[in-house]
Formats: structure tokens, sequence, C-alpha cells
């Protein structure tokens, strides 16, 4: 029977040989659940403080882009606006073009300028990168009114639930990652288990390379949570996941099991 849970972990993980004992010969499976649930832990503060960022920048970069928007009316696929065009929208940085809102024609891309949108009498280009750009056909539209109150509305809904959206990404992408880092991982500790006269499986093996990210995964969280930077984050937390593996291991190695004996 499993004498240890997931919670048990985030603490024994960093020096418990009976812990990773109980790891490798009473828990089931691969621990792909584990790694998922301390993954969780790790990306709600780090969601947290993302969120937390793109707040500010918001609330202090928006407005100066906003103020300048004239109303905006599709009407039946066609845009337009009461001010003369071509019409400026512009960097606040560096007072060059950010935007271009061109009803006339005479403007039909993005070449040659430094705005990354611009929209004209039926489409809407935006500049993905300086010589790729993508286009949206606005003849689907019907009625719309776009103003500087709508475009409050929706900075606001984003940042809401930009949280919401972010989260599920990058928990999966991060889960995905780190199953490809355990499955090295474990291929790592067959050399440990040689080295270390342990008999171990590979998939008690994937067990505590799972489990052994733990530590790692509690110290991203730690500077994420302080805000402290942490340069070269993935080489020196897959060093120290591979630290602890060989711990995991030594701690079921067959002079461990002979010392657990004993004691008995």
């Amino acid at each position: 029977m499993r004498r240890y849970n997931f919670l048990d972990s985030v603490y024994l993980s960093f020096y418990s040989k009976p812990f990773y004992q109980d790891v490798a010969g009473n828990w089931k499976g691969l621990c792909f659940t584990y790694l998922l649930f301390i993954l969780c832990i790790l990306w709600i503060p780090g969601t947290s403080r993302m969120h937390s960022e793109l707040s500010d920048f918001l609330s202090a970069e928006a407005p100066k882009y906003v103020k300048q928007v004239p109303t905006i009316t599709i009407l039946h696929g066609k845009a337009s606006i009461k001010e003369p065009v071509p019409y400026y929208i512009n960097s606040t940085e560096k007072n060059t073009p950010f935007a271009i809102i061109d009803t006339s024609g005479r403007i039909t891309s993005l070449d040659k300028t430094s705005a990354v949108l611009l929209l004209t009498d039926s489409k809407l280009i935006i500049k993905n990168r300086p010589s790729e750009s993508r286009t949206f056909d606005l003849a689907e539209i019907d009625n719309v009114t776009i103003d500087q109150k709508v475009l409050r509305e929706w900075i606001d809904s984003f940042d809401t639930l930009f949280p919401v959206i972010l989260f599920p990404f990058v928990l999966l992408f991060s889960f995905f990652f780190h199953i490809i880092q355990v499955l090295v991982s474990a291929g790592i500790g067959t050399v440990f288990a040689k080295r270390l006269h342990a008999t171990l499986n590979y998939k008690a093996l994937v067990r505590l390379s799972a489990v052994s990210l733990t530590p790692a995964v509690i110290l991203q969280t730690l500077h994420a949570l302080l805000d402290i930077p942490f340069p070269y984050r993935t080489p020196i937390s897959f060093l120290i996941s591979l630290g602890y593996l060989y711990y995991a291991v030594a701690s079921n190695s067959e002079s461990a099991a002979a010392g657990v004996k004993k004691t008995l």
C-alpha cells in the first residue's frame, strides 16, 4: 500500500529516502497525473504574475492608443469613418504610424511603413512579421460600430479573460514538454540504476523521474511568487531534477534496501 500521497511529495521529495522507495515500489502507473498536479502548483502563481504584468501594461499604454481611435462604422462589409483619410494612429514612443485607416483605396498594403495594422474599406490587414501579413475580409460583418468606449470594454474583457485562457494553454504545453523530459530522464536513470545496483524497471524510473522534478518546480514557483529572475531556468532545473533522480535511484539501491531491513 502507498504510504505517501501527492501533497507529501511537496516536502518529502527534498530529502526522504522512504518516500522515493514508496514511489518506486508502491505507486502505480507512470505518475503523469502527479506531473500535472505539480505543474499546476508552478503555473498558478506564474499565470497570476503574467496577468499582473499585462494589466499594468494595458493600464499604462492602452489609453494612449484608444484616445486616437475615431468612430469606425462597418455596414454590409464596408468600413468608414467621418475623419479625413488616410487616418493615422501613432505609436506614443516613436511618434511613427502604428495603425492606418484608409477607406479611399490609396493605401492597400503595409509595405514600406512602420504600421502593423491597416483598415481599408473592405479588409483588415495585420503585419505578423516584417515580410508577412494576414488579411481579414469584412464581408461577413453586417452592422458594427467601434468607438473608444467599445475598445475600452474589449480591453477590459481581454484583461479579465486572459488568465482563464492562458492557464490551460501554458499548462498543457508545459505538461507535454515535461513528459518528454521525464522520459529522457528515465533513460538516464537506467544508467544510474546499473551504477548503484538498483533493481528498477523503466516504469519505476519514469515515476521517480516525475517525482524528482518536484524540488526544481518548487524552486521555480518561489521565484515566480517573489518575482526573482531565474536565468537559464530550464537547463538548471533539468540538472537539479537529474540530481534528485540520482538520489531517488540511490534510495532504491541494494545497499539502501539492506539498510532498511537492518533498521527493521
